[in-house]
């Protein structure tokens, strides 16, 4: 029902609202129905194709730019359930959603841009051209904390894809396709942090924000359970029955979780969370991937942090019977460290020599990576080699392309000539002193900011917001140590929306309450005004 409080201009509002919404989603169906019809009567499927398409985009457009903060939802969403590369050996409907492809590669329109990134342009034209965006947005367009560090670290990717494109210190060939897929995830960052900023203005946006982090993300904890289920039923030994970069979702989600409990959240949402948290422990230790367990022990180094300095009494009472249930878990599993519960013991089992030869091949194969990043580091250190040049192998590694032999596609990583999986020191070699000091500048901006917001935060909803943001920066450079995280699309749209959150909420939070003040007695009236007398004289 409709709210009785609301004034008739608000009601008729309402009204005119959920009419459009009835009828936008009328068009899509009939869109569908049409396509599906043209389909069944063997009509040529480039028509029902070219026609669903247009309409669907055309509607989808409208949506968005009716109001222009579902961008940003649609952007959280397609982060964490949408994988931006297929996962080997599995097929789960979530991997053929184009969304991080190009319209050339998925639809063979000649068109190089992704859906991401005309949803990313869409929501910059919202913002920057606020005539034509929603009429009750505050005009202005909004910085926050962050805007100039984001700025900063713009100026050196540009820097970096200009000096790739010139190549005066290079000595390779450029190859434009992979100066984008290098410098693309940077810009997705800061265009997402824009639009969170921009749009994020209430708590009611910020409100479907957090259910789609909790939905999407139990989503893909009953997703991984449906795919280890595949890859028993198949007999296979996957490397991952999730894509790389799910492991930072994972422990974002359970940092979230902590810091509901520790600072009162809603109960519903965290309810909501216990019910998804079996299904997202489960997946994440049967995807067997050690960075995972590196990525979640930073947040709860950050957590541990937040808890020392705010509720220390509560950090002393949970601290101890913590360590002393890690040391039993680790005496138990520390030579059972293979199976899916001892999967955390695996992964700090190696690095002190105790490594399989799976393990020990991946290690080998960083050692020599990290090599040839410190080499090419000393011969362009201060200028970087730029976006779109390979790096030169001084030490030989093994080749990460194959040639399918039925089809005689090349498959593999196909940048791994250009992109290193140390994407962390990766940032010096390619974008130089400037973009490497941009970076950390970014990055410890964005933290002491989480830490400033969090202290200085009332609603203790919005200081769990704020510390699993601060503790999401952390995770996100240690998974980008060890693994591809700063070139993946989806992590990185995920922290510039975040990021964009976190910057507005002071102007969410609620004051505090005031402290009720006794009725004084004539007696103590009496008292204070001969206080006041004596004061005086």
């Amino acid at each position: 029902m409709m709210d009785s409080s609301l004034s008739y201009p608000a009601r008729d509002y309402v009204r005119r609202q959920r009419r459009i919404d009835a009828l936008t989603a009328a068009a899509i169906v009939l869109v569908t129905l049409a396509s599906a019809s043209a389909l069944a009567l063997g009509i040529s499927p480039l028509i029902p194709l070219a026609l669903l398409t247009v309409a669907g985009g055309s509607v989808a457009i409208g949506v968005l730019w009716r109001r222009p903060v579902r961008i940003v939802y649609l952007l959280v969403l397609c982060a964490l359930v949408v994988e931006q590369y297929p996962i080997v050996g599995l097929d789960p409907v979530t991997t053929h959603i184009p969304f991080y492809q190009t319209l050339s590669g998925a639809f063979r329109i000649p068109v190089s841009v992704s859906p991401a990134e005309l949803i990313l342009l869409l929501g910059i034209a919202a913002v920057l051209l606020p005539p034509l965006a929603r009429k009750r947005r505050p005009s202005g367009f909004y910085r926050g904390a962050l805007f100039g560090p984001m700025m900063f670290f713009l100026l050196a990717i540009v820097v970096a894809f200009l000096n790739g494109f010139l190549g005066v210190f290079a000595s390779s060939g450029y190859w434009q396709n992979a100066a984008w897929a290098e410098g693309r995830s940077f810009v997705y960052l800061i265009a997402a942090y824009v639009l969170a900023s921009n749009l994020v203005v209430t708590r009611e946006d910020l409100t479907p924000i957090v259910w789609i982090l909790v939905l999407g993300l139990g989503f893909k904890g009953f997703q991984g359970i449906q795919n280890y289920v595949s890859e028993q039923q198949l007999g296979l030994h996957l490397e991952a029955i999730t894509a790389h970069e799910d492991v930072l979702f994972y422990a974002a989600f359970f940092l979230f979780l902590a810091a509901l409990f520790v600072y009162r959240g809603p109960r519903r949402l965290r309810k909501v969370m216990l019910w998804c948290l079996p299904a997202l422990a489960f997946t994440d230790l049967a995807t067997s991937r050690r960075i995972a367990f590196f990525v979640l022990g930073a947040g709860a180094l950050v957590f541990a942090a937040a808890l020392f300095k705010s509720r220390k009494r509560l950090f002393m009472r949970i601290a101890p019977p913590a360590v002393v249930l890690l040391t039993v878990y680790a005496v138990i599993f520390w030579n059972h460290p293979y199976n899916t519960v001892g999967q955390p013991i695996r992964a700090f089992r190696s690095q002190f020599g105790f490594a399989d030869a799976r393990d020990q091949s991946s290690d080998q194969w960083r050692v020599l990576e990290n090599q040839n990043i410190t080499l090419n580091i000393r011969q362009a250190g201060l200028t970087g080699l730029g976006f779109g040049r390979q790096y030169t192998f001084y030490v030989a590694e093994p080749n990460l392309l194959a040639v399918d032999p039925t089809t005689g596609q090349t498959t593999g990583f196909v940048y791994w000539t250009y992109i290193t999986h140390d994407s962390v020191f990766w940032v010096w070699m390619k974008m130089g002193v400037l973009g490497f000091v941009a970076f950390w500048y970014l990055i410890g901006s964005a933290v002491v900011v989480g830490i400033i917001t969090v202290r200085r935060l009332n609603d203790g909803y919005l200081r769990a917001i704020a510390l699993t943001t601060a503790g999401l920066v952390v995770m996100q450079v240690v998974f980008s140590y060890g693994d591809l995280g700063l070139t993946y699309s989806r992590t990185m749209i995920l922290l510039g929306c975040m990021l964009g959150v976190l910057v507005r909420l002071p102007e969410l939070d609620t004051p505090p309450e005031p402290v009720p003040v006794p009725a004084s007695t004539p007696r103590a009236v009496e008292r204070t005004w001969s206080q006041v007398g004596a004061s005086t004289t």
